[in-house]
């Protein structure tokens, strides 16, 4: 049995974009994991707290038709978790790696065959805090638009960027 299989690999500005599954002894069970040069960026393996940020984010939210936005797309836990609540009229999804966008579209990430088929979930290639500086125009389709709930889930900040990237 291979430990490692690569399923896809992309070099980017940011650094080589890796992903894979890989069988851990310890869990005794196949990991899927999205690496940046030496950084993980996601695995299968830790997905507890992504899940629980996108049904604590709009838990408390007042209304019946929601539009949301996640910054993060990832594995696509958070959005995942987002989308099983029924009020979610709409959420667009940001993500700094078009790649990442792509593994999902292609259904190498298990989410994206469930999150690609969804007509209120649409995956945007962006600079979430960049749009956020433009006073949250993070649906460059629908300028001005509000949001009921910002979800971010992203594995990076304003002050330390993905492989020391500027912005």
């Amino acid at each position: 049995m291979a430990r490692f299989r690569e399923i896809d690999f992309r070099a980017t500005p940011l650094g080589d974009l890796i992903l894979r599954e890989r069988w851990d002894p310890v869990a005794r069970q196949d990991l899927l994991e999205i690496k940046l040069g030496d950084e993980f960026l996601m695995s299968s393996l830790f997905t507890v707290s992504e899940t629980a940020l996108g049904h604590l984010a709009i838990a408390d939210c007042p209304g019946e038709e929601l539009d949301v936005v996640v910054g993060g797309l990832g594995l696509g836990c958070t959005v995942s978790a987002v989308l099983e609540d029924v009020r979610v009229r709409s959420l667009v999804v940001v993500d700094a790696l078009a790649e990442v966008i792509d593994w999902h579209h292609r259904h190498l990430i298990p989410a994206g065959t469930t999150l690609t088929a969804d007509d209120r979930c649409h995956l945007l290639h962006g600079d979430f805090f960049a749009g956020l500086r433009e006073w949250g125009e993070l649906d460059p389709r629908n300028p001005g638009r509000l949001w009921h709930a910002i979800v971010v889930d992203i594995d990076h900040t304003p002050s330390h960027h993905l492989q020391g990237s500027a912005r």
